[in-house]
């Protein structure tokens, strides 16, 4: 396969079904994935909650305990609605003719028969095991012999004042939204203001330290000359890539199966700094974002069919969330989208074209669309329909960090098709690993890449803190 060559119809297929028994659905069931945020489930015995996620429907709920449990949506007996069930007394009953289920899946009580109290011992509802992190709810949902330890997430540790998270559903199929974090070039388009982003509202977003940690300086790259033969010096201008541009000479490499890409620039001292940034963990978590200073980020697209998608967006750091940042994601419309009231769903949607302001984009917005997030979901979720049709697709240069992806994650199909599991989850602290950089020495570049490979596996979590902080609940 060339460099830029476009994905095959069944290559398409291969990545983009999760229904059980596909490799990417079994690809996926083979690592922990958040299905719920804790907050759906906010107390023992509380309602229940239905949940769709890899083309199974489920039902989450909080026993008596405190536990999670993820079942079948359907009651074995004759297939009655368990979101209707009774949540109390360690279990889910069906409403229907009283069969009990606890969050393991077994049957402990069935009383509409003579022979329940032996023949319940027979029955089992499927169900998945549980951990809370990071204010969210995660599932595994592969063979039990398989099930990994749990991801060593730095966000385990932190208490829940210190994290916000929230899901929100869009409308296609998961490896296209994913995707929208492997274009390094669209960024200067998408998310720019006609004021060479002097008034964008991303401004309020520097000193992010997931950006910190790459040593890179945040910079507006508008704010650099225009080419003076440039033919379209508004709609274009400084955005325009030229020819060795530095953003086109990552290196890409996977360390511990987790993606990275190495770069280096001069800095202001001359020194010549190599770039290490985490770019990928699978099966599908994402670290960059827009963030408020002093907090990390974490995106997590999860498929609920081969259509939708739950988008997990968390925001953490080693201090309690301020008053000013609550007000931010939950009210300041740009870092996270305004949703509507008792859904999932944002209020800016496919189905409105996302409240898409002409004038606006005509005056100040280069898209039209005021929030940053739905500016790339705006871009994913029709691309050739929900299902994005990559056969027709014409890839340049820049789109050489979703080549990689593709390219990763189709080994990792092909693998799992031909009866080859995966090692990832088995090397749970992956999900600690981090951006960093290093100082290239007399010219060195390899030797600086493999320092700040080092850096990068350690913990932002430090030792001290991990003393005195006490990590989150979770449930087994």
């Amino acid at each position: 396969m060339g460099r830029f060559a476009v994905l095959s119809k069944d290559d398409n297929e291969l990545l983009t079904n999760t229904e059980p028994g596909t490799p990417m659905g079994e690809l996926f069931r083979r690592f922990w994935v958040p299905v719920a945020l804790s907050e759906e489930l906010p107390g023992p015995d509380c309602i229940p909650t239905k949940i769709k996620i890899l083309n199974e429907d489920l039902i989450a709920f909080r026993g008596t305990d405190g536990r999670v449990g993820l079942v079948d949506a359907y009651c074995p007996h004759r297939g009655a609605p368990l979101f209707f069930g009774r949540n109390a007394e360690d279990g889910l009953r069906c409403v229907y003719h009283g069969w009990k289920f606890d969050v393991d899946g077994k049957c402990v009580d069935m009383p509409n028969t003579p022979e329940g109290e032996t023949f319940r011992a027979k029955v089992n509802i499927v169900s998945y095991p549980c951990r809370e992190a990071g204010g969210m709810v995660f599932a595994y949902m592969g063979p039990k012999d398989r099930q990994p330890p749990f991801p060593e997430f730095d966000y385990s540790h932190v208490p829940p004042e210190n994290t916000y998270v929230t899901k929100f559903r869009l409308e296609c199929n998961w490896l296209q939204a994913t995707e929208g974090d492997f274009d390094p070039s669209h960024g200067v388009f998408l998310h720019s203001t006609l004021d060479n982003n002097a008034g964008n509202p991303s401004q309020r977003f520097l000193n992010r330290v997931t950006t910190n940690l790459t040593g890179r300086p945040q910079i507006n790259p508008l704010n650099q000359p225009m080419d003076e033969n440039e033919p379209y010096p508004f709609e274009v201008g400084a955005r325009r890539f030229k020819k060795d541009d530095i953003r086109a000479q990552d290196k890409l490499f996977d360390v511990d199966g987790a993606m990275f890409a190495a770069s280096t620039r001069q800095m202001p001292d001359g020194t010549d700094q190599l770039s290490l940034a985490l770019r990928f963990t699978m099966p599908t978590y994402c670290p960059p974002g827009v963030s408020r200073p002093g907090h990390y980020s974490a995106n997590i697209r999860v498929p609920i069919d081969n259509y939708s998608m739950m988008f997990f967006r968390l925001r953490w750091g080693l201090s309690p969330m301020t008053h000013e940042d609550l007000v931010e994601y939950k009210q300041g419309g740009y870092a996270y989208p305004e949703m509507i009231p008792g859904t999932w769903k944002t209020k800016a949607n496919v189905f409105n074209d996302y409240e898409v302001d002409r004038l606006g984009q005509k005056t100040f917005l280069y898209s039209g669309i005021k929030t940053f997030p739905l500016q790339d979901i705006a871009m994913m979720e029709n691309q050739w329909g929900p299902l994005a049709k990559r056969e027709l697709e014409h890839l340049t240069t820049m789109d050489y960090h979703m080549i990689y992806l593709r390219r990763k994650l189709l080994k990792a199909a092909k693998a799992m098709r031909d009866g080859i599991e995966p090692e990832e989850p088995f090397m749970p602290e992956t999900w600690h690993y981090h951006s960093a950089s290093a100082i290239v020495e007399n010219g060195d570049v390899e030797a600086a890449i493999e320092k700040a490979k080092q850096m990068a596996k350690t913990s932002v979590i430090p030792q001290d803190y991990r003393k005195v902080q006490t990590p989150q609940a979770i449930t087994v």
